[in-house]
């Protein structure tokens, strides 16, 4: 497959289903945190007293969710088509390990690494993806990152990976974007062969 070592993945609404509506915009607005900044630095602004327990109510937040979520079509099977190829997955979320772990132990997926937000400072950062490429000892441009938000655009670019998009109701601007897992794995085999 080319120089294609690996492929990276977000959780949120790329390995998992996307829902109806946007649940971190709801957590936001009941809490009153700032629209456009990531939750983590909308609690870091509030006052000392209230930033330990915004940070357990997100806590219990991401777990419910992960407790609810569902797998997005298709992944199980893109998962074990990619590792028969021979590339290593990782999944890279800014969610909490206990939520991630949650989720992942639902819906019965595996990938070689996972890092969480305890791990890295969170997307947009390139951090998370700058320690999976470390981890495996590759460059850039031997692996793909795969999203669904300008959040996981900007961190790709900034380390350097190429990056494409599963679709959700919200990315539509995003390219290259992918309806289906499916779709997605047929381009990565054209791409890499």
């Amino acid at each position: 497959m080319g120089s294609l070592q690996a492929v990276f993945f977000d959780l949120d609404d790329t390995v998992l289903k996307p829902r109806d509506s946007n649940p971190w915009a709801e957590f936001k607005q009941k809490h009153g945190l700032e629209p456009n900044l990531l939750i983590l630095d909308g609690i870091a602004q509030r006052p000392p007293e209230e930033r330990d327990i915004l940070h357990q109510r997100l806590l219990q937040y991401e777990q419910a969710l992960s407790a609810s979520s569902e797998v997005r079509d298709g992944i199980a099977d893109l998962l074990s088509e990619l590792v028969a190829l021979g590339l290593v997955t990782a999944l890279l979320t800014n969610n909490h390990r206990a939520a991630t772990e949650l989720a992942l132990q639902k819906h019965g997926l595996h990938f070689a690494l996972t890092l969480t937000r305890e791990d890295a400072p969170p997307k947009p950062s390139p951090a998370l993806l700058q320690q999976a490429l470390e981890h495996f000892e590759l460059q850039p441009h031997q692996a793909l990152y795969i999203g669904d938000s300008e959040g996981d655009l900007q961190a790709a670019e900034a380390a350097g990976l190429p990056v494409w998009f599963l679709a959700t109701p919200y990315n539509r601007a995003l390219q290259p974007r992918f309806e289906y897992p499916e779709e997605l794995l047929r381009a990565i085999v054209k791409s890499w062969r």
